[in-house]
This record gives C-alpha cells, sequence and structure tokens, in this order.
C-alpha cells in the first residue's frame, strides 16, 4: 500500500531511522520514494517533567534554538550509521549555492565517516523550470538503488535544461525509456510536493538551507564544515558525559523547542520583497482569466483613499495584460475606518448573486463613507435589496472576513493596500510602473514554470505556488 503523502508524526529513535541501513558508515542506501512523505515539523517535544531522562545532564546543553525534525525511514540518507551529527540538507539540484553546500558536506562526510550523517530534502525552485524533473530524476534513481549517484553527478554540474539532466541519466547508467516514463507520467511527484510541503512547514522557504542537529547551519558553504566540526566535538563530550550515541538524535527532538523557522532571514514579522509567498487565492472574488500566468492578490478595504486611488492603477494594468494578469480580491476592512467592514459585507453579500465588481466600482466611486447608500448600490447592480439584506447578515461572511484577516496577518500585510504579484510583496497605492516592472520578472518565471507544467487540480496559480515560501515568522 502506498504510503500517504502526509505522514503522522514520528518520534523517532536514532536504530528506527536506520532500519533500512547497513550497520556501518557505508552509504545508507534510501528506500524507493515512489508515493512517499518527506520531513514532519516536530509536533510539541515530550514533557521533560514527565520523563524519566530529564535529569540527565546532557539535557540542558541539547537545550536551545533547535527544531525537531522528524525523519522517515524512507528518507534518502548516507554517512554514519550511529552518527554524533545529523545534517539536513534542503537542497535544489539547480541551484548552484545548494551544489556548493553539498560539496562542503560531502568534504564533512569525508573527513568523519563515522561521525557525521546527510539526509537530503528536495526543495526544487519554481523559477527554475528543470528544477523539479531533477528532484524527479533522483528520485527515480533512488527506486534502483542509484539515488546518491545521480544526487552527486547532478550537484557536480547543475543542470539548465532537460537535456543536461538526459546526460546525466545516461551517463549513470539509468534506464533512459523508464526515465523518460517516469517523468512524463510524474510518477514520483508525490513524493517532491510532499518534501516541500514538509520543509516550508519548518519555515524553509527555498533552498540553500541546512541543519545541523536540528539548528540553522551557516548558509555560507566555506563555513559549513567548520560548524559541523564544531557541532561534532560539542556532542562527543556529551557523550563522553554519559550521553549513549545511538540516542543522539532522540534525545535532540525530546529537547527541541521548536525556535523561529529553518533559514529565518530578517527581522520577525518581515516580508521579503525578492521572496514570492504562496498567498492563497482560491475561493476569493476574481476578475481576470482563471489561468493568468500573473495573479495579483489586493488587500483592501473600501473606505481607504488609497486603495480607491489604486482602482485606476489595476484597471490600466488589466488593460495591458487582459490575458496575462488577474485580480484576486480579499478584504482587510481596518478598525478606524467605520464603516468598512459594512462596505466589505456588502461587496461579498452581492458576489452571492455574482455582481461583486459593479458592487466593488460603485463603492469606490462613491469613496466608501456611506453605507446607508446600500440600496442605491443594490438597485444600480440590479439586485434585490430585501435578498441582498438577508445576504448580508450570513454568518458566511464574518467568516471571510476573518480568513481575510488572518491570511494578511500571516504574509506581513498589516495595511491597505497591500499586493502581492504572484506572491511578491508591493505595499501601498503605487505607480503602474512599479506594478509593470513586477509583472514583468513574474511573468518570464511563470512562463518557464509552464513549460514544464502538467497540469492537474486547481489553478495554474494553485500548481506555481506549490514551491513558494510559506506564512512569514510572526513578530514578538
Amino acid at each position: 500500500m502506498a504510503r500517504s503523502i502526509r505522514f503522522a508524526p514520528l518520534l523517532v529513535v536514532a536504530g528506527a531511522l536506520l532500519v533500512a541501513c547497513r550497520p556501518d558508515a557505508a552509504p545508507i542506501a534510501p528506500r524507493a520514494p515512489a508515493s512517499g512523505g518527506g520531513f514532519v515539523a516536530g509536533e510539541t517535544a515530550p514533557d521533560a517533567a514527565a520523563d524519566p531522562r530529564s535529569t540527565k545532564p546532557w539535557r540542558d546543553a541539547l537545550r536551545g534554538d533547535r527544531q525537531a525534525i522528524r525523519i522517515p525511514d524512507h528518507t534518502p540518507m548516507r554517512g554514519a550509521a550511529a552518527p554524533l551529527v545529523t545534517v539536513v540538507h534542503f537542497g535544489d539540484y539547480t541551484d548552484p549555492k545548494s551544489a556548493a553546500q553539498a560539496r562542503a558536506i560531502d568534504e564533512a562526510l569525508r573527513r568523519w565517516p563515522d561521525d557525521v550523517r546527510l539526509a537530503f530534502v528536495h526543495v526544487p525552485g519554481s523559477s527554475r523550470p528543470v528544477a523539479r524533473m531533477a528532484a524527479q530524476t533522483a528520485a527515480a534513481a533512488g527506486a534502483t538503488d542509484r539515488f546518491w549517484d545521480v544526487h552527486d553527478r547532478l550537484f557536480a554540474d547543475p543542470p539548465a535544461d532537460a537535456a543536461a539532466i538526459e546526460r546525466v541519466v545516461t551517463t549513470a547508467g539509468l534506464d533512459l525509456a523508464t526515465w523518460r516514463q517516469a517523468i512524463a507520467d510524474r510518477v514520483h511527484e508525490p513524493w517532491i510536493a510532499a518534501n516541500i510541503a514538509a520543509a516550508r512547514e519548518l519555515g524553509v522557504a527555498r533552498a540553500g538551507v541546512v541543519a545541523i542537529n536540528g539548528r540553522t547551519g551557516p548558509k555560507d558553504a566555506a563555513a559549513l564544515v567548520a560548524a559541523i566540526g564544531q557541532e561534532r566535538e560539542a556532542t562527543a563530550a556529551l557523550v563522553r558525559d554519559g550521553l549513549p550515541r545511538a540516542e543522539i538524535y532522540a534525545e535532540i527532538l525530546a529537547v527541541a523547542d521548536v525556535p523561529k523557522p529553518l533559514g529565518a532571514a530578517g527581522a520577525p514579522g518581515a516580508v521579503d520583497p525578492q521572496l514570492n509567498y504562496a498567498v492563497p487565492a482560491a475561493g476569493r472574488p476574481v476578475l481576470g482569466p482563471v489561468d493568468a500566468r500573473v495573479t495579483i492578490i489586493a488587500f483592501s478595504d473600501f473606505q481607504c483613499p488609497f486603495c480607491a486611488r489604486a482602482q485606476a492603477t489595476l484597471a490600466e494594468i488589466r488593460k495591458r495584460h487582459p490575458d496575462d494578469v488577474r485580480i484576486v480580491f480579499r478584504n482587510l476592512p481596518l478598525a478606524f475606518h467605520a464603516q468598512a467592514r459594512d462596505l466589505a459585507k456588502l461587496a461579498l453579500a452581492a458576489d452571492r448573486f455574482g455582481k461583486f465588481w459593479p458592487m466593488h466600482d460603485l463603492i469606490f466611486e462613491s469613496g466608501g463613507r456611506d453605507f446607508t447608500q446600500w440600496k442605491r448600490f443594490a438597485k444600480k447592480s440590479r439586485l434585490d435589496p430585501r435578498k441582498l439584506a438577508r445576504a448580508m447578515a450570513a454568518p458566511e461572511l464574518e467568516q471571510m472576513l476573518a480568513e481575510d484577516a488572518a491570511v494578511a496577518a500571516a504574509f506581513g500585510a498589516r495595511g491597505t493596500p497591500t499586493f502581492f504579484v504572484n506572491g511578491r510583496l508591493l505595499g501601498g497605492a503605487q505607480p503602474v510602473d512599479a506594478f509593470e516592472a513586477l509583472i514583468t520578472e513574474e511573468l518570464a518565471k511563470a512562463e518557464a514554470f509552464a513549460a514544464e507544467d502538467p497540469g492537474g487540480e486547481g489553478t495554474f496559480y494553485d500548481r506555481l505556488i506549490e514551491g513558494f515560501a510559506g506564512p512569514i515568522e510572526p513578530a514578538g
């Protein structure tokens, strides 16, 4: 029976991690990841006070700024069977930074073959269309116990196109026809998608993150070997103090306090304007082609004058890009705008009758200052005021507003208007040129993704954001 994509949380001991492994220090062959999941972000660690091991002296030394990264037994691993240091590499075979990190980690494995173990998690970038194919190729190789051979070949010369990947397949001695069929059928796509989702849960937004015994390692490859060596020395000292070597990783899981996300950069709550965030769009009013290459999600307040000013800009963008851009509207009524919440519910109620955008335009054209005009708006939109009043009273509208507020907070939208252009932040009533600059960049990336996109469930945007960053770390 195929494993489900999302694994139940696994509290594993070191021995359980290696159930498919040889007892020596040779590379550990991964199980074939035909349809399985990936890493699992740790649930709440066991209560140390209730744990009979909690009084052991190494507990305090292991605490602090570690993530509980639970490793299913089928995850690709190599290195020591009972390591002092477990390194988890979140990588992309087409990313030069990931490749440099991989070489540094290999150096650590060569220096300390009995003390270091590597586990690899796929985080292919959505802006590089061959990245997903490269990840699936490595997974396909794992089905015949050739994962690490192909892994090393891909990182040795990061592929720029499908032809380069095909050369790796040929030189690695894999059956070309079988590989082509596996790629065409997306056989290993569930495995790759699960890796991305699990990485996101751990706060890993993109490739190039390395965890060393649960701690975020340096991004600079040159510093990685030294950081691994330092952790090795510190853990070896704990072993000398009595920490059983076979229980090192289980002890880390037990005390990890799940601090800030792995690889988090910048101040808490800060949005990186260069990063694509997976801001959801489903279930909200949309203007434009359903499968447009660029989705602009607008967080707006009907009583906000800057939001009203931005409407002409959005109209111009739609005029310039009728086939490539769609607008998704999310409400963010601010507390100091007394009528904004009622106006938001008025527009959402109109949406129940297919009239969101006419109502949207009427409210903004009026200046959004007088909710008492709602009956006039209803008549102008050819809506029955009595039916519209009943729709406005529906509790589901309050739920939608609460959901919009939660999404805004999760992705750092604290004021209005705030826009996300294919997940890239653009705050305030920006001029057309500011939108055009982002649209040009994101359209090129989306077209590259589309060339490799086989379709499937959801809209184009839904598939595109699978590899985007998740919610940011909250401030405070």
